[in-house]
Order: C-alpha cells, then sequence, then structure tokens
C-alpha cells in the first residue's frame, strides 16, 4: 500500500525521507523504529479510543479488535469526557477535537486517516465513512506485521490514508455485498404550508437543489392546484417557486438531467400527464404520455425512466416516454404498506411506501428492485408519516415526507464495524 505525505508534514518531508509501513530492518523486533510512532508495547498502552456516542458500539468493536491483533486493553471515551491532552486514537467525526478537521481537509465524501504528533485520527465525512475508515486500518495496519507485531502497534509518523468517492450509493453498495445495515433518517429541513398549498406530494433533484410540489387541502376548491418549490440542499434555503399550475394529484417527481427540467407526475386525474418545470427559470409546461403514471424515477446514465402505478406497476420507458420493458411488481407490499412514488440510483429502483393503518404498520420502507425488473429487498425506514418521494443526489439518498408540509430526510445506511 502506498501512503501518500499529508500536507501537514510538508516542511518535516524536506528533511527527513518518507519512511513506508514495509522493508524495515526492524521488523518482528521488540524495539520501535526511528520515526515511528507506537500506540501498544508489549501487549499494553496508555492510550484511549475516543469518539462520539454514535459510535460507541463501534469504538469497542474496534477496541476488541486491537486486542486481538495486540494483547493491549484501550479504554473507550467520548470527546466531551476525555481530555484532550491524553493519548488518543480518535475515531469518527467529532467536532470536539480539532484534529479531525486537519485530518478530513479538502474530503468533501470518504475518509482520512492520519498519524498527527502523538495521536492516531481515524475519520470518515459521517458514520459509514467512519466505519469504512475503521475496517480499512484494521486490514492495512492491524493485520499488517510491518505495523502490528510482538504486541506493538506502530505506525509512521508521518502516515496517511485515505479514500474518497463523491458518488458512493452505498445504499446499492451494500445490497450488492450482502451486507446487513440500517437506516438514520436524519431531517434536512421542512417546506412549510403556505396559502392554500398545504400537502405535499413529490419531490426531486438535480444534486444541488431540490423540487417540492404542493397543492391544495383535498377537501378544497384548490384540491388540484400546485406550485413547485425549489430549495438549496446546502444550506436547506428557499430560492424560487413556480407560478401555480394544475397538477391534479401530483404523485410523484422526477429530475430530468438531460433536459434541466423537474417533472411532476399529475397521477390520479390526468395518469398520462406530466408537468415539467424548467430548473433555470421555473416556467412550466405539459408533456403528454400514451401511458398510466403514478410515480416517475430517471436514469440518466441509461437515459431512460422507470414508471409505477398503484404499487403493481413497474415499466421502463425511453426519453419520448414510449413503453420499452413491462416488468410488473410482484413484493405483494401493497398489503400492509401504502403504494407511493419511486427514485434510484444506477443499480436498483426503490418504492417508497408508507404505513398502513389497517395494516398496523409502524415504519415506511422502499421496496427494492434492480433495473431488470428483479425484486430484491425491502429497506425499513424507522419513521411512521407518510412517505411521498425517493431521490438519490449528491451521494446521498433522501425521502420526502408528508407532515404539516413536506419534511426532507437524508436516509444513511449504519453498518456495523467487521474485524
Amino acid at each position: 500500500m502506498n501512503y501518500l505525505r499529508h500536507a501537514a508534514f510538508l516542511l518535516f518531508a524536506a528533511s527527513v525521507a518518507l519512511i513506508s509501513c514495509s522493508g524495515d530492518d526492524n521488523q518482528g523486533s521488540n524495539t520501535q523504529k526511528e520515526n515511528y510512532i507506537a500506540f501498544t508495547e508489549g501487549g499494553k498502552s496508555n492510550y484511549v479510543i475516543v469518539g462520539p456516542s454514535a459510535l460507541n458500539n463501534n469504538l469497542k468493536l474496534f477496541s476488541q479488535a486491537i486486542k486481538e491483533a495486540t494483547g493491549a486493553e484501550l479504554g473507550v471515551a467520548t470527546a466531551t469526557t476525555s481530555n484532550a491532552k491524553a493519548l488518543e486514537i480518535i475515531v469518527g467525526n467529532t467536532a470536539a477535537r480539532s484534529e479531525v478537521a486537519e485530518t478530513l481537509r479538502g474530503i468533501k465524501s470518504g475518509y482520512g486517516i492520519l498519524v498527527l504528533g502523538k495521536k492516531l485520527i481515524i475519520a470518515g465525512t459521517d458514520e459509514t465513512w467512519t466505519v469504512l475508515a475503521m475496517e480499512a486500518f484494521a486490514k492495512n495496519c492491524l493485520k499488517n506485521e510491518d505495523n502490528c507485531h510482538d504486541g506493538i502497534l506502530e505506525l509512521p509518523s508521518d502516515y496517511w490514508d485515505s479514500d474518497t468517492d463523491d458518488d458512493p450509493q452505498f445504499i446499492a453498495r451494500f445490497i450488492k455485498e450482502n451486507r446487513a445495515f440500517t437506516i438514520l433518517p436524519t431531517l434536512v429541513g421542512t417546506v412549510p404550508q403556505s396559502g392554500v398549498y398545504k400537502v405535499a406530494q413529490g419531490a426531486s433533484s438535480d444534486g444541488t437543489y431540490a423540487y417540492f410540489v404542493m397543492k391544495g387541502n383535498e377537501d378544497s376548491s384548490y384540491n388540484s392546484q400546485c406550485v413547485v418549490y425549489k430549495y438549496s440542499l446546502s444550506p436547506f434555503n428557499k430560492v424560487s417557486v413556480s407560478a401555480e399550475f394544475n397538477g391534479h394529484h401530483a404523485n410523484d417527481m422526477a429530475f430530468d438531467t438531460k433536459n434541466n427540467r423537474a417533472l411532476v407526475v399529475n397521477g390520479s386525474g390526468a395518469s398520462g400527464t406530466l408537468t415539467a418545470i424548467d430548473a433555470e427559470t421555473m416556467a412550466v409546461s405539459t408533456i403528454t404520455t400514451s401511458l398510466g403514471i403514478g410515480g416517475l424515477t430517471y436514469n440518466a446514465k441509461q437515459n431512460v425512466y422507470g414508471v409505477t402505478q398503484g404499487g403493481t406497476k413497474y415499466q421502463i420507458v425511453d426519453e419520448d416516454f414510449t413503453l420499452k420493458k413491462n416488468y410488473g411488481r410482484n413484493d405483494g407490499q401493497v398489503d400492509n404498506y401504502t403504494a407511493q412514488g419511486m427514485g434510484s440510483d444506477d443499480s436498483f429502483v426503490y418504492f417508497p411506501m408508507s404505513p398502513k393503518s389497517s395494516a398496523k404498520t409502524t415504519d415506511n420502507i422502499l421496496c427494492t428492485y434492480d433495473w431488470d425488473g428483479n425484486y430484491v429487498t425491502d429497506i425499513h425506514i424507522p419513521l411512521n408519516i407518510e412517505s411521498e418521494s425517493m431521490f438519490y443526489a449528491d451521494g446521498k439518498y433522501y425521502v420526502n415526507f408528508y407532515n404539516a408540509g413536506a419534511r426532507l430526510y437524508k436516509i444513511t445506511p449504519v453498518i456495523t464495524f467487521k474485524y
């Protein structure tokens, strides 16, 4: 493995040659190597593992892995209780330790592993990336005799390792790896009810902005009257709003990146009609198809759309909305959940389904198929409010919910450290 020299050590590098983790004449001895930092010696250590409380279980598993590799038992503490001047192995993205910001400098989506002074920092941009960083460290260091031998865990004083991916598609990755995960929903922001526009329906994103369709109350004369709000994703702020249009039920939305437009699925009342919203001008236009559409998602790599309706249809259509494949759905979840819209990444199509009180379900699910029409799995989201739309954008997964307006949640797959 090649180690890249971290920017913080450029001055040090001018006077000290780069030392890799291999090729040292003292390999296998009980003597600490020159210009290396020892985190355990003789099966003992004065270091403590420090991280956020949300990672507590993974930190304990990581400590067990170090004990298995070296014999040393390292305590686990939170960054708020541990003395910042202590000998620490800092794990996780915690603002309580300034060293984390140094480790993640320049990394938008990924992880960094850095020896900084006498400390070791293992941190990802989120919890998922942090666990992957811990596993990379275990593989490349704890299981590497150049670094871990005879009760010693030691690393070069300029050790630096990283991995980045702005388009990780983690849910798809873990499904394909057959790796267990749970979902952590985090509220990103809300689109409040405004005037007659009180009911949240579809949502979509171009990666920078999110688009939300809001319509009138079901029992009002404005039932079919809709507007689309444009919000920046980070920070979550309102940017603009479209003119009012008749969007009927406005079941779902998809974003067509080729033509830079958000597409509103009119659904019930006009299932063959889509309302297009120009992403730049927010101008409104109409697309008429021969299809019955209740949910829509766009695959930019294949330049095709996925179509659903009523929880029983799954079709693939081209950019002109001409039917190419008709798969149908066989997951059987309509008995327990209410079918909503759909979303996708490059590998899978996700059908959000909300809890049905008659079936006493208390969570939402993403009923998951591949792009070849095969049912794969159900992903459970621990929220009991009504989901509407799902989309993947800028390396993250999102689900839009209706609860006194629109509530956009980021859904993060949470994995457990494996040694």
